[in-house]
């Protein structure tokens, strides 16, 4: 007896939609992945930029409280409530939901010129006691459709 040896070899129909199936589960992945990691690489940016408004914010009024030497002085000036500063100027602003601007030119964040930003900044003070006033730093922005909060809290003391 002879036996009849097929010569038709190669992949099946089901063989094929297999290997597709795996691969496209595959390129998902990879591409879920990718999305979610430029999502992180942008908040990480976005935070970072916050976290520097936020730490200017509290040396300005520092600077503010180091311009008028004596503690009393300040310290009657101050109204519990929330302010608005800029990085150039020695004054507390009454606060506004304005957003910050960023000029191109020189890369800083100020309310005179520039751009709209999506960062707010809104700087509050406390008295606790005669000795002490609590300084409150709230950086709000929208990314992608959600909004955000970095909040920074100092204390001012009359140290001299």
């Amino acid at each position: 007896m002879f036996k009849i040896k097929s010569k038709n070899k190669g992949f099946s129909l089901i063989g094929i939609i297999v290997s597709i199936f795996i691969i496209s589960v595959g390129l998902v992945g990879i591409l879920g992945l990718a999305n979610t990691s430029l999502k992180g690489a942008g908040l990480s940016k976005a935070r970072l930029i916050a976290s520097g408004l936020a730490q200017e914010g509290v040396e300005v009024v520092k600077n503010i409280r180091k311009s008028n030497l004596e503690w009393d002085d300040w310290y009657n000036s101050v109204v519990n409530g929330d302010y608005r500063i800029q990085y150039n100027s020695a004054a507390l602003m009454s606060f506004s939901e304005t957003p910050l601007n960023l000029d191109t030119t020189s890369g800083l964040y100020q309310y005179d010129s520039g751009g709209n930003t999506t960062f707010y900044r809104k700087i509050t003070l406390t008295k606790i006691s005669d000795h002490e006033v609590k300084v409150v730093v709230e950086i709000k922005w929208l990314l992608k459709g959600g909004q955000h909060v970095l909040i920074v809290e100092d204390r001012l003391w009359n140290w001299k």
